[in-house]
């Protein structure tokens, strides 16, 4: 089974103290923690409210907008529950090889991989559930979907009892490229796609030099 989990307004939600612990835990001090805390430390804002200044309140969640430090302190903290999950015996991912891989992150995005879903599922919610607690972080309950690559009804009923996510029938989406239960329909679902897609842009192109030719032509 692949869960693809999307973050609720993921870079708001954080919280300042879990993410300076966290930090710390990971051996980062000295000047850029002392940096990283005096972006963070006693953050104040003021809501205006028909030209009307409202009283001034701390804010002790989110990272700051348009900062280029945010993704990666977001990633840092996303780096606890994957470490957990990846430790977590309980939790069985796929074999690649010679190594089971359980997840893969990439800016907000989370995406695990779960050989047995049945038995994995709620250890797997269990950790993210722990997780959110503590920092902060709000799974997106709509948004998250879990993808079974098999055609076991009985198994898919199962998790649909156990997981809060909607089960995507015939594929998943994740960073672009659609996923199915069989290698022999990943061409059509992307590189037909693909191909029809620069076709238009083709002739899109093509109809575009032309008017400038005649433009040209025109202006001469």
């Amino acid at each position: 089974m692949i869960i693809s989990v999307d973050a609720e307004k993921a870079f708001d939600k954080i919280q300042h103290q879990f993410m300076i612990k966290t930090l710390n835990k990971m051996d980062i001090e000295g000047k850029y923690l002392n940096v990283i805390k005096a972006i963070y430390d006693k953050l104040l804002a003021n809501i205006i409210l028909n030209v009307e200044k409202l009283k001034t309140f701390l804010l002790r969640s989110g990272a700051r907008q348009f900062c280029p430090l945010s993704p990666l302190l977001f990633s840092i903290t996303v780096k606890v529950p994957a470490s957990a999950i990846r430790q977590e015996k309980d939790i069985k991912g796929i074999q690649i090889e010679n190594k089971e891989v359980k997840l893969s992150l990439f800016a907000e995005d989370i995406i695990l991989y779960i050989e047995n879903p049945k038995d994995s599922t709620t250890t797997l919610l269990g950790i993210i559930r722990k997780y959110s607690k503590v920092s902060g972080y709000k799974t997106n309950v709509q948004k998250s979907i879990a993808f079974l690559y098999s055609n076991n009804e009985a198994l898919e009923k199962e998790v649909e009892k156990i997981i809060p996510f909607a089960i995507a029938p015939k594929r998943i989406k994740y960073l672009g490229i659609n996923l199915t239960k069989h290698v022999k329909d990943l061409y059509n679902e992307n590189y037909k796609t693909l191909c029809k897609k620069l076709k238009k842009i083709q002739r899109n192109m093509k109809i575009f030099c032309v008017l400038g030719l005649e433009e040209s032509t025109q202006l001469k």
